[in-house]
């Protein structure tokens, strides 16, 4: 079957394939540019702040490919990848804030505190994203993997609890979110009992939500931003956590048309909810392990690196018994499967 054309196939109207095409090519490109920088970097800040870079660039490129139409089936599997960056600049991030405490020891001792900032926007509304595309590809290890990242973020955030309350035992109800409105507009609906209140309130955030995110530095306006190039820091704009409270909320969205809402992604979670299917359970056998802690053998041949210790590529044969060093002041040794092979 022909593949229909592209104004067709894509998701937002703002996204014509010479931009498409010429943005996915800059992202790819921006992506080996962190990778070089990451064998560089010479400071645990620096190595933090390029892992950050490369997770949100492999999923600027997830949604750009969204936006630009291709199946959600072809994509669904792609979302574990990106969920595996997330949690890479999470473990760097943590030698960071431990090189942070020995700085500035007037500031208390170290405490694990997940990488994300709720309290900046672009750090808050990049990890909502995430999170609720998870959950409506019913990416339940994915998800779950989120949640533990997060850990020291709960009792926080009203918007954050909710979306996760069906996945912990520990489910919180909060009143506010951290950074208020928009957010705030969206935690009442799930707090409202009258259906029209509940869709009034769902729409009131969708006509908010744009407007909210002025402050994004990367992607605000990014359509009307393309470089002389043919590429622009545009990938969509989806309010991608309205989609998932109203999966999770089990609500008829016949009456929702907004442009920033992904309603394909909610009926693909359905379809897969009524068939009894997931993306991925939390309890699927990983493949390829890829994490394993100094002392204990390696779990594949390839490459392996450790937030550890700057440049730490290294070669492992399957079996070999993984360094642990002596020297780190941040105690065990942990290796991760390098995304260069």
């Amino acid at each position: 079957m022909k593949n229909p054309p592209f104004h067709e196939r894509r998701r937002q109207q703002f996204l014509y394939e010479e931009l498409y095409d010429k943005t996915r090519l800059n992202q790819f490109a921006l992506i080996e540019g962190g990778l070089a920088n990451k064998k560089i970097a010479d400071s645990t800040h620096e190595n933090s702040s390029v892992h950050q870079f490369l997770y949100l660039e492999m999923f600027w490129i997830w949604m750009l490919d969204y936006t630009a139409g291709v199946s959600i089936d072809e994509l669904a599997p792609r979302i574990s990848t990106i969920v595996d960056a997330f949690e890479a600049w999470n473990d760097v991030d943590q030698f960071y804030q431990q090189d942070a405490a020995l700085k500035f020891p007037e500031f208390g001792p170290y405490e694990y505190e997940g990488a994300p900032d709720f309290s900046i926007l672009a750090d808050y509304e990049d990890t909502l994203q995430l999170l609720s595309v998870a959950i409506l590809l019913r990416d339940r290890r994915s998800i779950m993997r989120i949640i533990h990242i997060l850990r020291s973020h709960r009792g926080r955030d009203g918007l954050f609890e909710q979306l996760i309350g069906g996945y912990i035992e520990d489910a919180m109800d909060l009143d506010a979110c951290v950074l208020g409105k928009p957010f705030d507009t969206l935690l009442q609906a799930f707090y409202e009992e009258n259906e029209k209140a509940t869709f009034d309130l769902f729409k009131k955030y969708l006509k908010q939500w744009y407007p909210a995110m002025k402050d994004q530095p990367r992607w605000y306006d990014g359509h009307l931003r393309v470089r002389k190039e043919g590429y622009a820091p545009y990938y969509g704009y989806w309010a991608f956590e309205a989609a998932a409270a109203v999966y999770i909320l089990d609500l008829d969205d016949s009456q929702i048309d907004h442009l920033v809402y992904p309603k394909d992604l909610v009926a693909y979670a359905r379809k897969l909810q009524e068939e009894g299917l997931y993306t991925s359970r939390e309890t699927d056998t990983v493949i390829k392990a890829r994490r394993v802690e100094g002392g204990h053998p390696c779990p594949n041949t390839g490459f392996w690196e450790t937030p550890a210790k700057l440049h730490s590529r290294t070669h492992f044969e399957q079996g070999d018994i993984m360094p642990t060093l002596s020297d780190s002041q941040y105690g065990s040794t942990i290796w991760q499967w390098s995304t260069e092979q």
